[in-house]
């Protein structure tokens, strides 16, 4: 049972890692393509509404998300000059997290160990009838 309950732990290690290192990654990129970004978001309110959507959303539907993805565009640009110097902070801030998470995740298990120990060491014998 410990070492069951010890590999899923390691397993979420794995995961909690992982995430953290690709959310790391991309906050790293972004921050890297600075103004890039902008020109990029407004390149994105200049496509135009690809035809098979028309099978999926009413028309009217369709152009109301394109307007709101052109304002939310438009207001995300505003804040850009702010933002992406924001960005530096979030990859070691999402390191700070993980080690946080790690620690938590360390305690809870060496905490469900003992827990395990004990159940074993108080748990009759099984007696089976002959």
């Amino acid at each position: 049972m410990k070492i069951i309950f010890a590999s899923g732990t390691a397993l979420i290690a794995i995961l909690w890692t992982v995430f953290i290192a690709v959310s790391a990654a991309l906050a790293e990129w972004l921050a890297g393509q600075g103004g890039q970004l902008q020109g990029g978001m407004q390149a994105i309110t200049q496509w135009p509404m690809p035809a098979w959507i028309g099978l999926w959303l009413d028309p009217a539907l369709a152009e109301t998300l394109r307007a709101s993805v052109v304002w939310s565009v438009g207001a995300l640009t505003a804040f850009m000059p702010w933002i992406v110097p924001l960005l530096a902070w979030v990859a070691p801030l999402l390191w700070v997290v993980w080690a946080i998470g790690m620690v938590i995740l360390v305690v809870l298990a060496g905490l469900g160990l003992l827990l395990i120990s004990r159940l074993r060491r108080h748990t009759p014998p099984a007696r089976y009838a002959v």
